[in-house]
């Protein structure tokens, strides 16, 4: 969150750029790189942007960043990403500059080619956010003008590629939708990575103005179908031949890569069906010979297991492990850092994980969590902190993190165990950034260091910072360093496949330990075995496997064949072989003043949301929005023309004129509605007078001004592997009517906790919910006391079989409401129990036009008791009204869950049918069968919340 008063500005010719004072040499070094890239990245599409504002933020450690449609900017978080597999050797902030923008060029090509009368729909209203280019060919275009315009980029990483690879060669053809839409079956990478060979293929082929022109096309041509139309008229090929001859190139390619490969012979130590997509990671032998992984997957919460047997021999050809035994799980954890924050050593375990701040939703922390195996007890060593990679100590006693602090510098800090606090902070004079840490000795890390787009392994001394150079600075891809005797293992994809390589640290010599199909990633060396444990890559996950540590079988890194596939090669030509990011210079933009209305604010376009409940229309001219997403100021009104005509109560609202205002400080969030409502009351009243009946047609509408002001006090938690949050929330309403106030008090107080889910997992399989409410209603004009109470809870709970859940929903509300004529009370009850499960995952439909995901069941009972009790006073008589009924019913829901016309921005489109079968009636269970239809589909949301 950007503080106006803590905010300087850096104008450039091209940018606008509001940071933090205290991140002021990172914000200097993104306008450099801004400005640099700002004609190269522009220049195949044809477009230069018109001034572009942008927000660092350095609080907050999200590991993103974003381009933002309306109002239109860039954000950027300076918390280095460090996944190596993502970015490489790449300087985070710079591949994030060369990112981003591309799609604000994208934007901008999007703009110019749209017809003038179409722009205020298409960009006022935001509609381009789901009918224009869809984000999959945009995030591929993007992907590959990092790769070609820098020495990095996620193309140039084999690690990245592995999923798609593995797919490809082992797997029987994929749809375009499920490569679109992702699976439930087995893992299918995202929207970058078939986009990225998408959109490379078509450059390797159509040229590198083919992307223009089909950005250009898109906005020409029908919404939703344009970027299909657009795609065959450039490539004179449908989309669906395009998709099959860019895997049919894929995989010639690979299978070439392929040919001929000799594979290192390995122990898989892991079992799992063939149907499973799981990964172990990280795997580590204890002292008693238990192996030790995080293990994730489709089907899995995240856990930290025990595999099979304890591992106790060497494994050889004779002599397989056997893992026929169920992994144990040990404790469960929330994967939301990549798993370099992840650490196992003897007897204990620790990770990081994300988590909001306790006042603020909008603003991210990541706490340091530990777990001890002996104990079994889990404790949270540092609530907030900014670490991103861990390693455990030899001794257990130390950890070494990676950290990068708010004004852009990076570190090594070692930090005690039992408290969490920091015994050294490493200096880091050149502020290279540091990748996956180990532990060398009691006084030495291995660390992996990068710099200029190149890297080395380093071993620091934590007491003195002596710095030793073990392998000098260069482009290859290497990560996770480790020591085992006379040899630096590490990871490295020096022939074009993530594998494990050694060298002797006595005479320099390098070998390739592992040679295996798609990536070998490096665990440990157990010394009672002299056994290299370590994750393969397969078509299923990450299996751990096992093989002899034997130098003697190790390939010399000189007899090591290339087999790179550089896919992205003709985009660097296209590119004019440019390394742009050795051209950015070191000048020294001056500071100017942030003026905050001028820079922050901005007007969004009109929105339109029909409501299809009550045929009503509701009407947004425009929104003033900050970019920091904490001010929302929005005039509407609402028309109920009653299209169809359906029933109504004697009194209905038609029409409101409002303005809304929303503001979330750092402490509270403020809502206010200021309004006028228009209500039309329609009634036939029936009475009779010395035995005549008359009828009076009543047909009258009045005006309502009101205000309402809410004031939120939200919290937000974390117990165990649960995230939680909690609200209380204020609420005063005032209308006015026969010139007298009527106001209404509201109070609600909200928590919930949620355990982690996969996947698959339809509903969260163990939560507890919590709301009670209190409503007070004073209307003067009918000198009228209402109050209402209600409490509703909810809980769930695993179900028997695999994703099936159980939950459990009472509901209680009290009413009372007091006239002068008579008092009325009412308690309703409600009990719901649900039990559901997936049935299966179709994964099919009509291609380019609609796709089932998936289709699950619930059954349903639910109990309701109603009890209302009236008393009347008229001329000194108290006669009681009493009514008590309850009903019971029992049924299913079938829920049907699909997408469309292979666009992802679209919302899920999902079929819900709800079938009563059995009623109580009289104390007597009948059969009544009957069903009810409902069909989900938020398309305006989904343009408003772009």
């Amino acid at each position: 969150m950007v503080d106006a008063n803590q905010t300087h500005k850096i104008a450039t010719p091209h940018f606008s750029i509001a940071f933090d004072k205290s991140c002021m040499s990172s914000a200097q070094r993104i306008a450099n790189t801004l400005e640099t890239i700002y004609k190269p990245v522009s220049k195949t599409l044809g477009v230069y942007p018109s001034p572009l504002r942008l927000l660092i933020n350095n609080k907050s450690t999200e590991l993103n960043g974003s381009f933002v449609y309306l109002p239109r900017h860039i954000n950027f978080y300076t918390l280095y990403h460090p996944d190596p597999n993502f970015i490489g050797n790449g300087d985070w902030l710079s591949l994030l500059c060369i990112h981003e923008f591309r799609h604000a060029v994208q934007y901008s090509i999007e703009y110019h080619s749209t017809p003038c009368w179409l722009r205020p729909l298409y960009f006022g209203a935001n509609l381009i956010a789901v009918c224009g280019v869809p984000s999959f060919f945009k995030e591929g275009d993007a992907v590959g003008i990092e790769t070609a315009c820098s020495k990095s980029g996620r193309g140039r990483l084999p690690g990245w590629e592995k999923v798609y690879k593995a797919n490809l060669l082992e797997r029987p053809p994929i749809s375009f939708a499920r490569q679109i839409f992702g699976s439930l079956k087995h893992d299918i990478p995202d929207e970058y990575h078939i986009g990225y060979y998408f959109t490379t293929h078509i450059r390797r082929k159509y040229g590198a103005d083919s992307i223009k022109a089909i950005f250009e096309q898109n906005v020409r041509s029908l919404p939703y179908f344009g970027f299909y139309h657009a795609i065959k008229k450039v490539t004179k090929k449908s989309i669906l031949d395009l998709y099959k001859d860019m895997n049919q190139a894929l995989l010639l390619s690979w299978q070439k890569q392929l040919e001929g490969l000799k594979i290192t012979p390995a122990t898989q130590l892991t079992t799992k069906k063939s149907i499973d997509s799981v990964d172990y990671i990280a795997p580590f032998i204890d002292q008693l010979g238990n192996l030790i992984a995080w293990k994730t997957g489709m089907g899995l919460r995240p856990q930290l297991v025990q595999v099979g047997k304890p591992f106790s021999q060497p494994t050889t050809s004779k002599n397989k492990f056997s893992s026929w035994e169920k992994d144990k799980p040990i404790l469960y954890f929330r994967d939301t850092l990549p798993s370099t924050a992840w650490a196992i050593g003897e007897g204990c375990a620790a990770w990081l994980e994300a988590s909001s701040y306790s006042w603020q939703k909008n603003r991210q922390t990541i706490r340091l969590q530990y777990y001890d195996f002996k104990q079994k007890k889990r404790r949270t060593l540092i609530a907030s902190s900014r670490y991103v990679a861990l390693a455990i100590g030899p001794s257990t006693r130390q950890m070494v993190a990676v950290t990068s602090d708010e004004t852009g510098k990076h570190f090594l800090v070692v930090l005690d165990t039992k408290s969490g606090s920091i015994v050294k902070k490493i200096d880091n004079p050149d502020q290279g950034y540091y990748f996956t840490p180990s532990w060398a000795d009691a006084d030495h890390v291995i660390v992996v260091k990068t710099k200029d787009q190149k890297n080395s392994i380093l071993r620091i001394n934590i007491h003195t910072n002596a710095t030793e150079v073990l392998l000098p600075c260069s482009y290859e891809h290497r990560s996770q360093p480790k020591l085992y005797k006379d040899y630096l293992l590490y990871n490295s994809s020096y022939n074009g496949i993530d594998n494990i390589y050694a060298m002797h640290l006595p005479t320099k010599a390098c070998f390739q330990v592992t040679s295996r199909k798609y990536g070998a990633y490096l665990g440990m060396v157990d010394a009672k075995t002299n056994q290299l444990v370590f994750s393969d890559y397969t078509k299923n996950g990450m299996a751990i496997v096992a093989m002899p540590f034997d130098p003697v079988l190790w390939t010399p890194l000189e007899k090591v064949e290339d087999r790179s596939i550089r896919y992205y090669e003709p985009l660097v030509a296209q590119e004019e072989n440019s390394d742009i990011l050795t051209k950015v210079p070191n000048h020294l933009y001056p500071l100017t003043k942030y003026a905050y209305l001028k820079e922050s604010l901005a007007f969004l376009g009109p929105s339109i949301v029909p409501n299809l409940n009550d045929r009503g229309l509701h009407l947004e001219p425009f929104r003033l929005v900050n970019l920091q997403d904490t001010l929302k100021v929005t005039p509407y009104f609402y028309q109920n023309a009653n299209i169809g005509g359906i029933h109504r109560a004697p009194d209905y609202k038609t029409t409101e004129i409002g303005l809304k205002v929303k503001y979330s400080t750092i402490y509270p969030v403020v809502k206010a509605n200021m309004k006028t409502t228009r209500h039309k009351h329609i009634e036939n009243k029936q009475f009779c007078i010395q035995g005549l009946c008359f009828t009076q047609n009543i047909d009258e509408t009045y005006w309502f001004p009101g205000l309402d002001i809410a004031v939120k006090l939200p919290y937000y938690f974390t117990l165990r592997s649960y995230a939680g949050q909690a609200s209380l929330t204020a609420t005063i309403n005032l209308t006015r009517s026969n010139k007298k106030i009527n106001h209404t008090k509201t109070y609600h107080f909200k928590i919930k906790n949620n355990s982690t889910l996969s996947k698959k997992d339809i509903e969260v399989p163990c939560s507890q919910a919590l709301s009670i409410s209190f409503t007070d209603f004073n209307k003067h004009y009918h000198e009228q006391r209402e109050n209402l109470i209600r409490v509703f809870n909810k809980f769930s709970f695993p179900g028997i079989g695999h994703h099936h859940y159980f939950i459990f929903q009472p509901d209680i509300c009290r009413e009372q409401d007091k006239r002068q004529d008579f008092i009325k009370y009412s308690w309703k009850q409600e009990i719901k129990l649900t039990y559901g499960f997936p049935l299966f995952y179709p994964e099919c439909g009509i291609p380019l036009i609609w796709f089932l995901e998936s289709v699950s069941m619930e059954g349903c009972y639910k109990y309701n008791c109603a009890y209302f009790k009236k008393n009347e006073n008229f001329a000194g008589m108290v006669p009681a009204m009493f009514l008590d009924r309850s009903d019971h019913t029992i049924g299913t829901t079938l829920t049907c869950v699909s997408r469309l016309l292979s666009n992802k921005t679209l919302p899920h489109l999902t079929f819900v049918v709800d079938f009563d079968f059995f009623k109580k009636k009289a104390k007597k269970w009948l059969f009544d069968f009957s069903y009810d239809f409902r069909v989900k589909f938020d398309v305006f949301g989904a343009v408003k919340n772009k």
